[in-house]
């Protein structure tokens, strides 16, 4: 069971493109981990997770764009391998060298291109619900898709126009669009969401996330270049995937994907795409496991 007196502090990290913004559990604990949520996720979406591992030092990142991060630039994309240009900033201003990177669904991907670029930089890789980047356009699509693509943003504007009433409603919304429990959901609500005054003087609140992020990709990686991505993984990687396949995994070269990766274990678990909050006493166990595995030497697929 989640210890809820167990909660994080927050913390703020001064990068290049702006300030990111995060939340910490058991600072100082002996194993450093870095968490990474996913798209239209924050920080809070640990919130589970984290608690059950009191040997992690662990730090969830809001993305930028996400949570309470900064959003980028006026005029700016946000294009899928810069989500991975902070890291190194926020390890830096941690004082960490070494660290075990956790990554759901986006931030999996991420964490692995990370793993790519700096190697020596990461003791393990734990990707939950993910293999790669989103999947790459499809042959004979890529035209259409780019001229689709720079439509949706001449058109795009970051005026909010959606409010609710309250937190509440608010979850309700996100709750439509990810059937779980409200007590699993509402941190990650409540950390995702803006108090604002309207013009009648009522109060509402809006989504905090960045519009750009739901505008289409203005490019995308092929599924050739993904495969080479993940093949590069010299890190040891452990995969934690839902059972049966959801929706964000379900394409044509998952396999291949997998085979690429070729990941130390893979443990498939019953459930939705959101298995490290569903599902969080059994993704803390396997965590613990790969932690001990290097010194056993183990590694399988279950």
């Amino acid at each position: 069971m989640v210890d809820v007196s167990n909660q994080p502090s927050e913390c703020v990290f001064s990068c290049r493109y702006g300030q990111i913004a995060a939340l910490r559990w058991h600072a100082g604990a002996p194993v450093k981990v870095l968490a990474l949520h996913g798209w239209l996720d924050n920080a809070a979406s640990f919130h589970r997770l984290a608690p059950l591992l009191p040997d992690c030092d662990l730090v969830a990142m809001d993305f930028p764009g996400h949570g309470l991060s900064d959003h980028r630039a006026p005029g700016h994309i946000y294009a899928f391998f810069d989500y991975a240009l902070e890291i190194p900033e926020v390890l830096e201003q941690l004082g960490w060298d070494k660290v075990m990177v956790l990554g759901h669904s986006l931030g999996g991907a991420i964490g692995q291109l990370f793993s790519v670029a700096e190697p020596e930089s990461v003791e393990r890789l734990v990707m939950i619900e993910n293999l790669g980047a989103v999947p790459s356009w499809q042959p004979g699509t890529t035209a259409d898709q780019w001229r689709k693509a720079v439509q949706k943003w001449k058109k795009h504007n970051l005026t909010h126009r959606r409010f609710y009433p309250s937190v509440e409603a608010a979850l309700a919304a996100r709750m439509e669009a990810t059937p779980m429990e409200p007590a699993i959901l509402r941190p990650m609500v409540q950390r995702g969401v803006a108090k604002k005054m309207l013009e009648n003087g009522q109060t509402a609140y809006h989504w905090r996330t960045d519009k750009r992020l739901r505008l289409p990709s203005l490019f995308r990686l092929t599924e050739s270049q993904i495969q080479e991505m993940l093949q590069a993984t010299s890190v040891p990687t452990h995969l934690i995937l839902a059972d049966p396949v959801t929706q964000a995994l379900d394409y044509p070269a998952r396999e291949q994907r997998l085979k690429a990766l070729a990941p130390e274990s893979v443990h498939r678990l019953p459930g939705c795409h959101h298995l490290h909050l569903t599902q969080a006493p059994v993704v803390a166990e396997l965590i613990r496991a790969f932690m001990l595995a290097e010194s056993r030497g183990e590694s399988g697929v279950v």
